[in-house]
């Protein structure tokens, strides 16, 4: 983590005796307690333990000396060095489990930071995807969508590269509003926005599954009704709409799924616990359970071999009418691409994350294999239970867990270690939303606490009535992976890409037709989305 050692204030007040008006945002609570004349040189002994300023004050000034700086300026006086900038706000996805020293990562952990980020949730949804595309399209979809998303964000970085030494940039939406304007600066905004309230509410959806079926197990245990008899079991569920309002409106009141529904009570259940973590004033204290999602992510893939090693491989490529019937190809393919969109979405982060690589001569190579392993990781896992899967391929689910018996021991431990990571991010996803439109919108990141609550309730309540109209997670992955992918993957790295040729004088047709191609992939990925019927 990165140690904050200096302030742009107290270096400007230390410059005259006499007083001096302090800049926009200035905040005294944000002045930190550190030695005078700390060391500045790498090898100094270590000051020791430090105040840290709290990071709203310090990402308003950072942003409002940014907008002084004319492009190509050389006014260093104005200019915040990276190493007193927070973290916080320098990792625009989701923090992960890497330390941000600037240029003092190894390439083992840039590789692994890359893959933190791109792990989660989706991993739930890939056999489900693989399902909808059938095993030959889907796994030629899965290396071409991973080689197109390498390819773009590769293309982010080497423009980065270009313009680094003349604009200082931090970020995505920085290089985009200095090679595409400000409208290209808020549509990037915008649509990271997007990303961010889409992967809110998979998690919400996600979140209220895990909670309704970890409540059910409690209430079985306490009544007498649990049974580990059904372990073996597996469901093939697909309750219709009709069947679930049906069910929630003829329901006894004096039952237990009255006031337990996971189509309608838990998931506002949920607001109980989370409203109050999503209003806190920093999330920094929630950055310290990011080992959940690493964890997280070894544990599904434990499971996932573990039940296929239970199930042996059940394919058959020829009879249709058989149960374990494999298609090859089918017409939902849409659905697999969406999700992937979503799934290999680390373009927002990318600069943060590569721009700390010790070796920046490497930072292809590295940020290569580190696409290598995500995709790998997604392919063995869909692969692996798709094929194992002992039902009727079609009976699989968009949250494969869905598929066991609450009954099941190994589900009902990922059940609960996967909600309580997922408490921990959600709250960072509600920040860092928070702090991208507020500060679009209002020009700081903490207006007033009116403002908070306000915003939140507005996040929360979408997140509740997806929950119960629309709990589909493959539905809400592919179309905020499609929406978002247009635009943040294949879209904005082409354009500022031709557009940097351009300035160069460099540019030549077919770098604009092939780059224009990506573009059209993009928007038909999107169209796509709303012409398939899924199962």
């Amino acid at each position: 983590m990165m140690m904050i050692t200096n302030n742009l204030n107290e270096s400007l007040l230390s410059s005259s005796p006499s007083r001096v008006r302090q800049p926009y945002h200035y905040d005294s609570l944000a002045r930190p307690s550190i030695p005078q004349n700390p060391p500045l040189d790498e090898e100094a002994e270590d000051p020791g333990p430090q105040t840290f300023p709290p990071v709203e004050p310090t990402y308003s000034r950072y942003r409002y000396y940014s907008k002084l700086i004319a492009p190509g300026s050389n006014e260093d006086a104005l200019r915040i060095p990276l190493h007193v900038i927070p973290v916080h706000f320098l990792y625009p996805m989701i923090p992960g489990v890497i330390d941000v020293t600037a240029g003092k990562q190894s390439s083992l952990v840039t590789i692994f930071a890359i893959w933190n980020t791109m792990m989660g949730t989706s991993l739930l949804t890939m056999p489900w995807a693989l399902e909808q595309a059938g095993l030959v399209l889907g796994l030629c979809l899965m290396v071409s969508v991973a080689g197109i998303c390498f390819y773009t964000a590769w293309r982010i970085l080497s423009t980065f590269k270009f313009y680094e030494d003349a604009v200082e940039m931090l970020d995505f939406p920085d290089l985009c509003r200095h090679i595409l304007g400000k409208a290209g600066e808020w549509t990037s905004v915008a649509f990271s926005g997007i990303a961010l309230l889409g992967a809110s509410i998979v998690y919400w959806v996600l979140m209220s599954n895990f909670l309704y079926n970890t409540g059910k197990v409690i209430y079985d245990v306490v009544v007498g009704n649990f049974s580990s008899n059904e372990t073996d079991q597996l469901l093939c569920p697909h309750p219709s709409e009709g069947d679930r309002w049906s069910k929630l409106l003829n329901a006894d009141l004096e039952s237990f799924s009255t006031y337990w529904s996971i189509d309608f009570t838990v998931p506002i259940y949920l607001t109980v616990i989370l409203g109050p973590l999503t209003c806190l004033k920093s999330a920094t204290f929630f950055t310290k359970f990011n080992a959940f999602g690493t964890l997280s992510v070894i544990y599904i893939l434990s499971f996932v071999i573990t039940k296929a090693v239970q199930w042996g491989i059940h394919v058959d490529f020829s009879d249709d009418s058989s149960t374990s019937y494999v298609p090859l190809a089918r017409s939902t393919f849409p659905s697999l691409t969406g999700i992937l969109a979503l799934a290999l979405f680390v373009h927002n982060a990318v600069i943060t994350i590569m721009k700390n690589n010790r070796n920046q001569e490497k930072n292809g190579r590295d940020l290569a294999i580190a696409f290598l392993l995500v995709s790998t990781t997604y392919i063995f896992v869909g692969t692996l239970f798709y094929l194992s899967f002992p039902l009727v391929k079609s009976c699989i689910e968009d949250n494969f867990l869905n598929n066991f018996p609450t009954s099941d021991v190994m589900t009902i431990v990922a059940r609960v270690f996967l909600f309580l990571q997922m408490i921990t991010v959600f709250p960072l996803l509600a920040y860092i939303l928070r702090t991208q439109l507020l500060y679009a919108i209002f020009g700081d990141i903490y207006p007033s606490f009116p403002h908070i609550l306000c915003l939140n309730g507005i996040l929360l309540a979408v997140c509740v009535l997806f929950a119960i109209f629309l709990p589909q997670v493959g539905t809400v992955a592919r179309f905020s992976g499609s929406i978002c992918g247009l635009v943040y993957v294949f879209t904005l790295p082409a354009l500022i890409h031709l557009v940097s040729l351009k300035q160069q004088q460099r540019l030549t047709f077919l770098s604009a037709f092939s780059h224009s191609l990506i573009i059209l992939v993009g928007l038909l990925n999107l169209v796509s989305q709303f012409v398939i019927i899924s199962d």
